[in-house]
């Protein structure tokens, strides 16, 4: 089959077979296998029937480049609404993140009535935590009407992942899968001071890795020398990047799990001057391209440009979310044009970024997950090694995992690179605002929505698992030999049981009576003169010690030379009849744990005044249009903060409801008393919040106000530079970016919410207005990036050269 000249996979034919016919289609195969043809395909049908198409993706990033790269193909019959940007809202084609998506669902379902496709760009998504249950929300609510093209990488679960998306939707579902990639890839292991390698070199390396770290405490340089000659056979001794570089496997994503090290990385490879790689021509290209790029976003007299355009010039740059979003784009851009020839990365540019190399570097098998420091999960690995290997330019991929062979271990590097990537599993957790929206749709019924998730279907399995591992416990506990009593007509068990509990109060009892013996030696007088007294006070306790012991000795079982073998028998059944109430205990959990956190969720909005018989009172419907800090945001609104606030004093109270709190860097400590009694009596309304929750069992409890940002928000609010701000909190600038637009996004929504409110309204106009300037302002560097692309457009490759820009 043919599509715009060019001849299509076998799956991405099956997959165009069934958008022809009129049908959903679950599409998986590996990164960089071609997927996003697929989609083009529904969007271009769409065009030709007069129908609209919503393309959703995971992360704005990706939706702001999908939406350059549409417009340039459909001019304005292309939109999109994310949190940060609306740009031409009722175009035929839509981009928008998926949470968007998820709220126009509970929002204004009306406006999806003649959207025929909705496109789900990585929905594996779906298994992440705190993101997946609005994947989830979106496929169960989503009108009937609506076809899907969900993309995603591997899935080992698809089947039963699909049979759930059937059960839920009325329109027939294909299922596509390809496991095989168009560009194959060699995996290997660098070993740290050793070379490279596989994984069978590992446990060989680890002994010699730890035999010369204690050898090098002695410094002795005889041991330097044994340590050259003992490399196992296999491993190539080199250095990884000049290696890299000689065998002309450039372009590189080097991906590192802090930012630190993106920059430190990149720092040191471009002071070391060798290998260089680039020569006069693309350098002087690159600098320009940089320069041009830098002036056209006007971030020019940034702080960190000098330092960055040192780096461009030998071809190497750095990315993470820390950087000014603007300045990520330009490194995107730079990466894209193909002049970039080493960029150390966190794992965000994996996700959906069409941005492949010829290789892709691990700085490290593991990375903090925020709580603790971890190894990959293999879907993690695959997802990032999948950008290595360029269609149509490399016959192979080449991926690299550096090891410290002291500290790695055989089992978890194994799990990491492993191809047993990690099934998908539901992540569903309604939130405030999803119940609110649903409660209003069912009423009561609610409690059937759990019925319609992923994770019943899943746990359907899971249940029907626990079952028959209880069926099996209980047939392995009658074939257990119960006590056998030498005594006519006792009953065993019960004997041996009544036993042991005698014996442990006994045990109890005179461990008490020694102590109160103990205590009466050392207070009474010693010698002949305090004998009489000593035995008047001791008789009683010596009495009832006796007492004790006599009564345990006339058990039964004291003497019986079955005892132990009765004992033996009676724990091995309890043993068992505990497991099996454990069974059933964990059987009742999955069983009931959603419906029970949705009626302690139902039970915290009866008991703040949101619902009532049936209905959303006004609270509710306040909160209902609210996504994120629903409940903390209606109950300052309705306590009157808003009213009664400034402009920068709801920005600045506004941080500290969207900031997560954090332990390092320094911050400039609020000292406005009136905005310190405001925070107090935002607290109060907060901590009421949780107690409440806590006392209706609630298990995820609102957050508490974090204030590290205030008085840079204040600052910013006020009209500060923003080369000011660091002056009030060390952290990066993308963070300031960030945190400022999480602010709008909860501003505007908030302004929805309060539509009929025209003073507030008109207020939270103002606030918005304060924030979104310069380069907070998202739409201002989308723009932007429009009139770079019309104007100075990033030469791109040719579909036979590269994939990247029509197909993945």
């Amino acid at each position: 089959m043919q599509y715009k000249g060019y001849t299509l996979d076998l799956f991405q034919k099956e997959a165009i077979e069934a958008i022809n016919r009129d049908i959903s289609v679950i599409v998986t195969a590996p990164t960089g296998a071609g997927k996003t043809v697929i989609a083009e395909y529904a969007v271009e049908k769409c065009l030709q029937t007069n129908n609209r198409v919503i393309y959703t993706a995971p992360i704005k990033a990706l939706s702001n480049q999908k939406y350059r790269d549409f417009q340039s193909v459909y001019g304005d019959r292309i939109g999109i609404v994310t949190g940060d940007v609306v740009l031409n809202p009722y175009a035929q084609i839509i981009l928008m993140t998926t949470e968007i998506f998820r709220n126009t669902i509970f929002d204004d379902i009306d406006r999806l009535q003649d959207v025929s496709y909705v496109i789900f760009d990585e929905i594996h998504y779906i298994n992440d935590i705190e993101r997946g249950t609005v994947w989830e929300e979106s496929i169960i609510f989503a009108p009937q009407h609506i076809k899907f093209v969900s993309l995603s990488a591997t899935i080992p679960n698809i089947r039963s992942f699909a049979e759930w998306m059937q059960s839920v939707r009325d329109i027939e579902i294909a299922v596509v899968e390809e496991l095989e990639r168009p560009v194959p890839l060699d995996h290997n292991l660098y070993y740290q001071g050793f070379g490279i390698g596989n994984l069978e070199h590992l446990k060989d390396l680890r002994k010699i890795a730890k035999k010369n770290s204690r050898k090098k405490e002695g410094n002795n340089s005889k041991d330097k020398e044994q340590n050259s000659n003992i490399i196992p056979k296999g491993i190539l001794p080199t250095e990884l990047l000049p290696y890299l570089y000689e065998k002309k496997r450039l372009p590189c994503l080097y991906f590192c799990f802090s930012r630190k090290r993106c920059e430190g990385n990149a720092q040191y490879y471009s002071s070391l001057g060798e290998p260089n790689f680039l020569d006069e021509e693309k350098r002087e290209l690159i600098l320009d391209k940089f320069d041009t790029l830098c002036r056209q976003f006007d971030i020019v007299e940034e702080k960190k440009i000098e330092e960055f355009r040192k780096l461009i010039q030998c071809g190497i740059a750095y990315h993470h979310a820390g950087m000014l979003p603007t300045l990520k784009e330009v490194v995107e851009r730079l990466f894209t044009s193909g002049l970039i020839q080493l960029l150390f990365t966190t794992e965000t540019f994996a996700v959906g970024i069409n941005m492949p190399a010829c290789t892709v570097v691990f700085d490290s098998l593991e990375k903090f997950d925020g709580v603790n420091f971890r190894y990959l999960k293999a879907q993690e690995y695959h997802q990032m090694a999948g950008r290595a290997g360029r269609r149509g330019i490399d016959k192979i991929g080449y991926v690299y995992s550096q090891i410290e062979p002291v500290y790695a271990t055989f089992p978890e590097v194994n799990k990491a690179v492993s191809k047993n990537i990690e099934p998908i599993n539901s992540q569903f957790n309604l939130s405030y605002s999803s119940i609110l929206n649903l409660y209003e749709k069912f009423g009561e019924g609610i409690y059937d929505v759990y019925t319609m998730s992923l994770s019943n279907h899943q746990n359907f399995k899971r249940i029907d698992d626990i079952k028959k591992q209880i069926d099996q416990q209980d047939k392995k506990q009658t074939q257990l030999p119960p006590p056998t009593c030498i005594h006519d007509h006792i009953d065993a068990s019960r004997q041996i049981e009544g036993y042991y509990r005698q014996k442990r109060n006994t045990d109890d009892s005179l461990e008490r009576l020694y102590v109160e013996l103990a205590t009466l030696k050392s207070r009474l007088p010693k010698g002949k003169s305090g004998k009489k007294e000593r035995k008047k006070k001791f008789s009683p306790i010596n009495y009832k010690m006796k007492k004790l012991q006599n009564e345990l000795a006339n058990n039964l079982c004291y003497e019986c030379h079955q005892r132990k073998q009765c004992l033996n028998r009676y724990q091995a059944i309890r043993k068992q009849e505990q497991y099996v109430i454990n069974l059933k205990k964990k059987k009742t959990s999955i069983e009931s744990y959603h419906q029970d956190q949705i009626e302690a969720r139902l039970n915290v909005l009866k008991s703040l005044g949101y619902i009532e018989s049936e209905t959303l009172l006004p609270r509710g419907n306040t909160a209902s249009h609210i996504y994120g800090y629903e409940l903390q945001l209606t109950q300052l609104l309705y306590s009157g903060f808003f009213e009664r606030m400034t402009e920068d004093e709801i920005n600045c109270l506004m941080i500290t409801i969207v900031s997560e709190p954090r332990k390092d860097g320094y911050f400039k400590k609020l000292k406005e008393k009136k905005m310190l009694s405001i925070i107090g009596a935002a607290t109060d309304e907060i901590v009421n919040i949780r107690e409440l929750e806590e006392k209706l069992k609630v298990t995820e409890l609102v957050p508490y106000l974090e204030t590290r940002l205030c008085t840079a928000m204040l600052a910013w609010s006020r009209g500060c530079s923003f080369d000011k701000l660091p002056e009030y909190a060390d952290i990066d600038d993308g963070d300031f970016v960030r945190s400022f637009r999480l602010v709008i996004d909860q501003l505007r929504q908030i302004r929805r919410s309060m539509s009929g409110h025209t003073t507030l309204t008109e207020k939270l106009n103002r606030c918005i207005g304060k924030i979104n300037r310069d380069i907070v302002d998202a739409e201002r560097q989308l723009r932007i990036g429009q009139e770079q692309d019309i104007e100075t457009p990033i030469e791109s490759t040719d579909f036979t050269e590269t994939t990247d820009n029509t197909i993945l």
